[in-house]
């Protein structure tokens, strides 16, 4: 990998995720914030959490897969969500359908409660910056 995953001492010790990234060479890319569309531009699972970040999980490898990569060159995920307490009432499931995709790989990941998105039927959206040979 052209960047390295590090949980540094006097952190705490971090459960689904890496404290930092450190590119050390490669490709940069930038993915822009995944949204729970289909190819067609229809949003997947009106008010089903778990069904809309099933399709950001699947739209986030099409695009990593595009730029020649694949889900484990994201060095950091931006997760906006506009319901918490879904996240956490979910978070199993979130974890089996994520593990599905990348493994169990973690790469830094911020999570952040947002009012909305631009499409109000959207309630997840995650964007990446991955790191290519």
């Amino acid at each position: 990998m052209p960047f390295e995953l590090l949980n540094p001492a006097g952190l705490e010790s971090p459960v689904g995720y890496a404290h930092v990234a450190k590119v050390t060479g490669g490709t940069i890319v930038h993915v822009a914030g995944q949204a729970p569309f289909d190819s067609h531009g229809q949003v997947v699972g009106k008010g089903d959490f778990v069904a809309q970040f099933a399709q950001v999980i699947r739209n986030l490898k099409t695009a990593i897969n595009a730029a020649g990569g694949d889900p484990r060159h994201y060095a950091v995920l931006t997760i906006y969500i506009t319901d918490l307490k879904a996240y956490v009432e979910n978070k199993k499931s979130l974890g089996a359908i994520y593990r599905e995709i990348f493994g169990k790989y973690f790469p830094a990941i911020t999570l952040v409660e947002v009012k909305s998105l631009y499409n109000p039927d959207c309630m997840i959206e995650i964007s990446g910056l991955a790191v290519i040979n």
